[in-house]
């Protein structure tokens, strides 16, 4: 039974998640003021990180306020530009809070232990590659919306690739001073990709989840060679988890998207 002193430990989680619900339901009923609610959103979030942080002005509370931003921001990209029914919306809404509600809860244990522990490493990863895939398809459905260039689109997809990797430096505790060069290979590599599949007939689903794929290949490799476990069993382990991620997908892609239309 959750007692009184957990919920006011958790004072500020559970207000952040109430008033963040709150205006992604005003957002979806009242979609003409998406601006308004954006900077509502954006203004919130950043001012409950810092609280949340001890009203501390510190590294660990910026990169805190860093992802969760990009989380909420992921999420209603993903809400605004979806197009969904009242279920779908509804659906996802709660979605966006319960990933939000755990990231904070990890970041809150972390200030009140002084370290992460393993579970949150490894959940947290999982939330992050999440919030990847809806970031990435959020902006490609913004871009596609708004008829932007494929330029804004590298542009914001290189920001996100950094944090997403300085995230998983930063809960591996590995050298910052090796970041940058990985950093500006993935964001090659990340723009390459972007540029490549904007030419593709398919869906932003599609395109996302290949992202994430190559994301999730490279960061996972790159992780293990700093640790100086990477040997070829498992340089090979992680290829073929990649290679049957990409087969699934165009199988998907085949069985449920081609081959209905085709027939």
């Amino acid at each position: 039974m959750i007692s009184l002193d957990w919920l006011w430990h958790y004072r500020k989680l559970i207000l952040l998640e109430t008033l963040l619900l709150g205006l992604l339901e005003a957002m979806y009923w009242l979609p003409t003021l998406l601006v308004g609610w954006v900077a509502a959103v954006i203004i919130i979030v950043a001012l409950f990180a810092w609280w949340i942080g001890n009203a501390r002005f510190q590294y660990d509370v910026g990169i805190f306020a860093a992802e969760l931003l990009w989380a909420v921001m992921s999420g209603v990209g993903f809400l605004a530009f979806s197009l969904f029914n009242l279920w779908q919306a509804q659906l996802s809404i709660i979605i966006i809070g319960i990933a939000v509600a755990f990231i904070i809860y990890c970041h809150q244990k972390r200030i009140d232990d002084g370290q992460w522990n393993l579970p949150a490493i490894n959940w947290l990863g999982s939330i992050d590659l999440l919030i990847l895939f809806v970031s990435t398809l959020s902006l490609m459905l913004l871009v596609r919306f708004y008829n932007l260039s494929v330029f804004w689109l590298m542009l914001a997809t290189v920001i996100q690739l950094t944090l997403a990797l300085y995230l998983l430096f930063w809960r591996q505790d590995l050298s910052v001073k090796k970041f940058w060069l990985y950093a500006a290979v993935l964001a090659l590599i990340g723009e390459e990709v972007i540029w490549m599949t904007s030419a593709w007939y398919k869906n932003a689903y599609f395109k996302a989840f290949l992202f994430l794929v190559i994301y999730y290949l490279f960061s996972e490799l790159v992780v293990h060679y700093l640790r100086g476990n990477l040997t070829v069993r498992v340089a090979f382990e992680y290829i073929g988890i990649a290679f049957v991620l990409v087969m699934g997908l165009f199988i998907f892609d085949w069985l449920f998207v081609l081959a209905p239309n085709i027939l």
